[in-house]
């Protein structure tokens, strides 16, 4: 897959997650203290709040690519490719099927002391406290963000998946200042399609996914890799 092709992927399943991102993050986005600061400050602020977290999913990004790519180093990467496109059928089937309403974190523990620094930072003065803000909102558990991180680490390479999920985070953008320019409400509608659009875009991947590592030798799809080799063919 073309790096072009990884990229509109993560920025695709930032932008049909917004509906998710603005239930998470709308609340806190709409909190920001800015109220009492001038136009360019509240733009400043604002702006270095998004810049702190499209780093702190850039660099979870590095970590699981990081870590994806041992799995690549010791030619498992057709068993991470299948055992990460059924965890989205099984997200797909979980959230969207089942319509469960147990969320699952596994990074909870970090949400008690991200929160605590969370809360002195809302309480500094200091305008470059936005972006620590950005970068600890990014680290909170969210459902969307393990499903990112998850993809990521399919990419098999450190600087590719730092990539997908800064542009996963850049899809979230527009939904999020919307958001902000325009209080709690955008429209229901909208966000409805969003939310419509989410399962099947999350399924195709999934579904993606694990045809890439049954190694059925179909062109572009499933290429044959040749194991231990770390040779992959694209055509028959």
């Amino acid at each position: 897959m073309s790096i072009d092709n990884l990229l509109g992927i993560g920025f695709l399943m930032g932008l049909l997650g917004s509906a998710h991102c603005i239930g998470m993050c709308g609340p806190l986005v709409m909190s920001l203290p800015i109220s009492k600061k001038n136009t360019l400050e509240k733009i400043m602020s604002t702006g270095l709040y998004h810049v702190g977290k499209l780093l702190s999913y850039g660099t979870l990004g590095v970590i699981m690519g990081l870590f994806g790519k041992q799995f690549f180093v010791y030619s498992a990467q057709q068993h991470i490719s299948i055992i990460i496109g059924l965890i989205m059928l099984c997200y797909v089937a979980w959230v969207f099927v089942i319509k469960s309403k147990k969320s699952f974190a596994p990074l909870r523990f970090i949400q008690k002391p991200v929160l605590i620094g969370l809360g002195k930072l809302f309480r500094s003065q200091f305008i470059g406290s936005f972006l620590l803000i950005g970068f600890l909102n990014g680290l909170l558990p969210c459902g969307m963000v393990y499903l990112a991180l998850t993809s990521a680490m399919a990419t098999g390479a450190a600087l590719n998946a730092g990539l997908f999920m800064l542009f996963f985070g850049l899809g979230t953008v527009p939904a999020l200042l919307m958001v902000a320019l325009g209080g709690q409400y955008m429209g229901h509608v909208f966000r409805r399609k969003l939310q419509s659009l989410l399962p099947f875009f999350i399924f195709t991947m999934g579904v993606f996914l694990v045809l890439r590592g049954m190694n059925l030798g179909i062109p572009f799809v499933s290429p044959h890799i040749e194991i231990g080799s770390g040779v992959v063919s694209c055509h028959n």
